[in-house]
């Protein structure tokens, strides 16, 4: 009986053979082998650009308590290398300071002798521009006082803008603590810059 017990690289034939030897002949068995699975990560912003500096965790499902942690190079790419077949998860775990972490698990399956690839994409943070002008004369407010708050209500942020703030957010309101019988503000600007 023969059993292949290690072929670095290559995917372990599990298959036993029986060989029958006989006197005077020489017996042989190919045993065929395929390469490893690697595993290719792009990530990209929302504007198609690479994401340099984003960690991700790639675990085997079967075995949830291994795992490799990588974090995405100047390509805005991590190949994971010699991978065994199955299916993975990953999940990215910290993403940079301008985009929003994709909270999603995603399931990769990986087949001998291919290198799968997924790409990823991070919407970046939306920016919230508050300007305070009169109403009459279209200057700045100065010193207006404002309370930016999550969309669950917990608070954020009170800031008080000399003339024009810029505080970087995602899914926020605001809410104007001066009367709007005293100063109304008349331009709220957001968006992706």
């Amino acid at each position: 009986m023969v059993t292949e017990l290690s072929c670095p690289g290559y995917v372990i034939d599990d298959a036993q053979r029986i060989i029958e030897l006989k006197p005077n002949e020489t017996a042989q068995f190919v045993f065929t082998n395929s390469k490893l699975p690697d595993l290719l990560l792009k990530k990209i912003s929302s504007d198609g650009s690479p994401l340099e500096g984003v960690s991700f965790r790639l675990a085997k499902i079967a075995d949830g308590s291994r795992y490799l942690d990588r974090t995405t190079n100047g390509r805005g790419e991590i190949l994971w290398e010699g991978l065994e077949p199955g299916v993975y998860s990953l999940l990215e775990t910290a993403t940079v300071d301008d985009h929003i972490r994709d909270l999603k698990e995603y399931h990769v399956e990986l087949f001998p002798g291919k290198t799968s690839t997924i790409t990823l994409e991070n919407n970046k943070r939306s920016n919230l521009y508050v300007m305070k002008n009169d109403a009459d004369t279209g200057e700045p407010v100065p010193h207006t006082v404002f309370t930016v708050r999550a969309a669950d209500g917990q608070m954020r942020y009170d800031f008080t803008i000399a003339n024009i703030s810029n505080v970087p957010l995602s899914e926020f309101y605001w809410h104007d603590r001066v009367p709007t019988d005293a100063a109304r503000a008349t331009v709220l600007t957001t968006g992706t810059y």
